[in-house]
Parts: C-alpha cells; structure tokens; sequence
C-alpha cells in the first residue's frame, strides 16, 4: 500500500508540474488546425486585443464582448472572481440586458450563474447522501465613462443557505470554517446569500498601462485563482476542491480594497481586506476593519493561458482557531474554444503556514466540451490537512472512538499523527449531455464518481468509500 501511495504522489507532483506543458502540446496541432480552418474561412485569427477586433475562436458563436477590465485582451471573456483572470478564450453562458436609463451604448450588463440539483452519495462509514443544489446569480453592469475609462458594478447571491442540509453539503475530506460551534469536517459550507457586492474603476493611462480600482462589501481579493465556480475547467463539476482553503477561499471577503495595473500582458495587484472568514450566519455581512494584505500577480502570453502566483498575510481568519495566516499560491490556467466545444484545464497549488497547523493542496482539473452538448470533467487533487480524524460535522466518530490493544504503540502514534494532518488523494471524473440547448437557456443531465488514496490508518474511520453524485444543471444559454 505504501509503495503504491508513494508513487502516486510522485506521479501526481509530476503531472502538477508537467501538466501545463503537455496540454500546450496536445492542443498545439488542434490550434494549428484551427488556424488553418480560419484562413480558408474567411475568418482571421484572434488578433493582438480581442476586445477591439471581436472575434470569437468559434466560428459559430457570436464575437465576445470587450471589457475595459478584461486584462490586457480588454476581453469580457477574461472576467473572473474580482479581479482574477481566466483565459480570454473562454466560453461565456450568460444573458446580456441593458438598463432603461442611460446612454444604451455606453453600458454593457450581463446576468449569470449556474443551478446544480444533485443526489449526493458520499461512500463510507462517514458518508452520508442528500439531495442539495448548490447555486449562484451574478449580475454585473460595465458602463464606459470614457474611451479610456469604465465603472463596473457587479452583485453575486446564493441560495445556499436554504438548499444544503444541516452541517453543508456532504463531501468526504471536505474542512473549513463552523457550524454550531464545531469545525466543519467532511462537509463543504453553504456560501453566504451575498457573496459580492462591488465596485470597479479603470483608465488606461497609455495604449499599454491601465490601473484599476476594487472595492466589495463583500468581494474578492488578491489571492490565489479566480474562484472555482469562475473558473471553466471546473463549471461542470458540483463538487468544491478540498484544497479550496489553501487557494481560492478568499472569494468571499467581508470588506476588501484592491488598486492593481496592467501592464503589457501583465496585472500586478495589492489588496487590504478584512481577514476574518465568514460566520455561521450566512444572511450577514460581518464587515471589520482592513487587517490583513494579498499581493497577486498575473501574466497572460495570449488569449489562451494565463500563470499567477499570489501571497497573503490573513489576520485571524478562523474563529475556533486563533491565529493568523499565510498562504502561499501559484495557478496555469488554459481555454480554448473551437467550432461547437471548448477545453479548459487548471493546475493549482496552495500552501497554508499557521501556527495550529497548516494545509497544502494541489490539483489538476479540466473540462472538455465537444460536439456542443456532451462534456467531459476531472478534477485530480491531493491535499494535506489537520483535524480529518475528529468527529465530523454529521456526528461521525472520529478516531477516539476506535480502542487498540495497548501495547499496539504502531496504532497509538499514528493516531496522534493523524490528529494534526493527513495526506489525502481524491479522483473525480464525470460526463454532462444537454438534453436542452436554446441561446438563452441550458439544461443538462450529468453524473460523476469519484474515488480516493487516503492513509492506511484512516481505514477505521473512512473505510475504502467511494463517492458518486447524479446531476441536473441549468444555466444561462452559450453567448459565445
């Protein structure tokens, strides 16, 4: 067992290295091929900025829309969680709209979000199953004050608070923050119903630097990849990463100030936030003073990549647990859309430094679209984390709750070393179809399995599960 978890790790820190190059390779030749289409199309391929030539990758959607805050392509597809980027080659599913006051042409507001109804199966001794829906609407006015400049409003809820169970949403090796005073373990939290509430500002000083400004109340900030539910590598899959606490955690942040630039092909940004995570009550915003500080930065080689890396000093984020933070990530991200499909992939690591005990994690996902209703999704993800041999939130017994004989001292030690972390591997692979597909409507059927590499000493608690869910998903239709 141990060799074989031993090469799995080393196989999984390979492919987190490596695997950014081999996916520019393998699409290099469907790039080349693309290209060739174009040409004899009559279509060009994307040219220096996006945002002013309009073209769309695909040939059959309409031209992405430009954005003053869409990086260095000024693209709306670059939009991710705050001021996060994704590729500018991404898909976008949303509905466009124009408010009745106002110059018409001089504002550009789009809604979107995603609904997942699942039956969660999480295997085990510790799993337990439910039906949930995890949810999100976003809402998001650009209005052009200027060639140069632009304001951006945008407003994101959730119905999470009312569509979990009591404890969060099941999933096995899943932790962070409370409930009724006890640390959240084996279940992801419901998001609070007003995840952001923002306000943007951006000017172009020269045809090659711009800054921008960025307040929410509450919002993202400088810290690690645009959120999972943002990224398009993960849009398809239900489930939250178990590392999301090393790396993107900070999408909901009550009370953040961001000023950033960009320059060339790269966005360097600094944030002063309010560091506490959010509380139990998931209908309040707990606004603080500004306590802690993130710096990220963000380079993006062309429409189809984008690398960052990113640190934060977080002044007491927990309540159970005090003490400060640091975090410590880096990310690739790759989209591609091509005639009815597109390909997204992400590599990121995150690493927590406290003085309670830390968290590292690292995962490979990506979501593949083809023939324009099927999807293929994975997420590949280790991560190491305290607290999994406690009693979890669904009252599980934990590790305590086992006797060994009393001269088993092998037993004895790994439990107390299991107390505080514990290296866990999670598989997860999936399929979607689209039974309906409108321009302004999506629905779509899907399941995904998910199995797991955890320590031989854990088998008391977790057994050997492996966990499924069955899923109906409706979104915005596919504007380009």
């Amino acid at each position: 067992m141990m060799p074989l978890r031993q090469s799995g790790r080393k196989l999984f820190c390979g492919a987190l290295i490596l695997g950014p190059l081999a996916w520019s390779t393998a699409v290099t030749g469907a790039e080349s091929d693309h290209s060739h289409h174009s040409e004899h199309s009559g279509h060009s391929e994307h040219s220096e900025h996006s945002g002013h030539s309009g073209h769309s990758g695909n040939i059959n959607s309409p031209p992405v829309m430009p954005s003053q805050f869409g990086g260095p392509y000024q693209s709306m597809g670059a939009l991710g969680s705050g001021t996060a980027l994704v590729p500018a080659d991404s898909p976008g599913y949303m509905w466009h709209f124009n408010l009745p006051f106002g110059d018409q042409e001089d504002q550009s507001c789009m809604a979107h979000g995603e609904f997942k109804l699942s039956l969660n199966s999480q295997g085990g001794p510790r799993g337990v199953s439910a039906f949930q829906s995890q949810n999100w609407l976003m809402s998001m006015c650009e209005f052009r004050l200027s060639e140069t400049s632009a304001l951006m409003f945008r407003g994101m809820f959730t119905f999470e608070p009312w569509t979990s169970r009591a404890g969060g949403f099941p999933q096995l090796f899943q932790s962070g923050e409370s409930y009724r005073g006890q640390s959240i373990i084996d279940a992801q939290h419901p998001h609070n119903f007003v995840s952001e509430l923002s306000l943007g500002f951006t000017q172009a000083l020269s045809e090659s630097f711009r800054y921008y400004i960025y307040l929410g109340f509450p919002g993202d900030r400088e810290d690690g990849p645009p959120a999972f539910m943002h990224r398009p590598s993960a849009m398809e899959n239900p489930a939250v990463p178990l590392s999301h606490h090393a790396h993107d955690a900070g999408h909901i942040t009550n009370g953040v100030l961001s000023l950033g630039f960009d320059y060339e092909k790269l966005r360097f940004g600094v944030s002063a936030f309010h560091g506490r995570e959010p509380g139990e009550d998931r209908l309040a915003i707990d606004i603080g003073g500004f306590d802690s500080y993130s710096m990220r930065l963000q380079y993006m080689p062309s429409e189809n990549w984008v690398f960052g890396a990113s640190y934060a000093h977080v002044h007491n984020p927990e309540t159970l647990h005090p003490g400060d933070l640091e975090r410590f990530t880096a990310f690739a991200l790759y989209g591609r859309r091509f005639d009815n499909g597109y390909l997204a992939l992400s590599t990121v690591f995150g690493k927590n430094i406290e003085k309670h005990g830390g968290q590292t994690g690292g995962l490979i996902e990506g979501s593949f679209n083809f023939e324009d209703r099927h999807y293929l999704y994975s997420r590949i993800e280790y991560v190491d984390k305290s607290g999994l041999g406690g009693t979890n939130v669904f009252g599980k017994p934990g590790l305590s709750a086992f006797e060994h004989d009393e001269h088993d001292k092998y037993n004895e030690d790994a439990h107390l070393e299991l107390e505080k972390s514990a290296l866990v591997g999670a598989f997860t692979f999936g399929y979607a179809y689209d039974v309906y597909a409108s321009s302004s409507l999506r629905v779509g059927l899907g399941a995904d399995v998910t199995f797991y590499d955890i320590p031989r000493q854990l088998s008391p608690v977790y057994g050997d599960p492996v966990s499924f869910m069955l899923n109906i998903r409706i979104r915005p239709g596919r504007t380009f």
